[in-house]
């Protein structure tokens, strides 16, 4: 059995590897890019391959007509899953990322808080003793 270290070495690997790998895959299946084309005619002996870079666009218009800086009406299209640009996730991921500077804030403003009730009763502790000593 390996040691703790070189497993966690080989755990760290393999994950990277699926990292990679696996999201490349994954761009690659659902990209709507086709690399190469094959064409066979008649008989099996004449094959001509292709490469050239083919890629749909699913936009109610022409693509030139919607490159511009900001996005223009009809050129986008509704999420279809959650992970889509405008999906269910990002929503959830910009509500997450709110809670968390929310919470945030708020640890920050009760420490500072804390802090000045800390401050303001140690100068009226030192203030008092100034005072009696004068009085005296």
């Amino acid at each position: 059995m390996p040691s703790p270290s070189k497993r966690k070495s080989l755990v760290i690997a393999t994950t990277i590897l699926f990292t990679l790998f696996g999201s490349a895959a994954a761009a690659t299946a659902t990209s709507g890019i086709a690399t190469s084309a094959t064409a066979i005619s008649g008989d099996e002996t004449d094959i001509e391959i292709t490469d050239e870079t083919i890629y749909g666009y699913d936009l109610e218009n022409d693509p030139s007509e919607c490159i511009n800086f900001l996005p223009r009406p009809n050129c986008g299209k509704k999420p279809e899953s959650a992970g889509d640009r405008g999906g269910a996730l990002q929503y959830t991921v910009f509500a997450v990322i709110l809670a968390g500077v929310g919470i945030i804030g708020t640890v920050i403003t009760r420490n500072v808080i804390r802090r000045d009730r800390a401050v303001n009763a140690e100068l009226e502790r030192k203030n008092s003793e100034v005072k009696n000593q004068t009085d005296a």
